[in-house]
């Protein structure tokens, strides 16, 4: 009698884990749309020196601004306008950061996305 109450708690428990994890996509359908946000990518190294490439896509027109911060402090603002659907390059001088850690990224009326890169000059 004991191994049949243990197997029908293990049904029960194994039951409710399928429930609340059909729950969860069921609820969280359609909440987020992925492609209506930009895509920031990394940069090639970690560490960069001089110039530093800065890439995104955006699946449509959008006002963003792209910042590069230290310390959540903003240290250069590369754009602050529209652009157009589809890829984007941003150049920025590292010369004039001090060596470090420091982040990079965009800002949207709908999203924040931030990224780390290193500066060794």
């Amino acid at each position: 009698m004991e191994l049949v109450s243990i197997l029908y708690i293990t049904l029960f428990i194994l039951f409710m884990i399928i429930a609340y994890r059909f729950l969860i996509r069921r609820l969280s359908k359609n909440r987020v749309r992925l492609e209506e946000f930009c895509t920031l990518y990394s940069t090639e190294t970690y560490e960069v020196t001089g110039e530093v490439e800065f890439y995104f896509q955006c699946p449509e027109p959008v006002e963003l601004q792209f910042y590069i911060w230290s310390n959540d402090n903003i240290v250069a603002e590369l754009a602050n306008k529209e652009f157009d659907s589809g890829g984007h390059i941003l150049r920025y001088d590292t010369k004039q950061l001090e060596n470090g850690g420091y982040t990079f990224g965009l800002v949207t009326n709908k999203q924040k996305t931030i990224k780390k890169f290193g500066v060794k000059n």
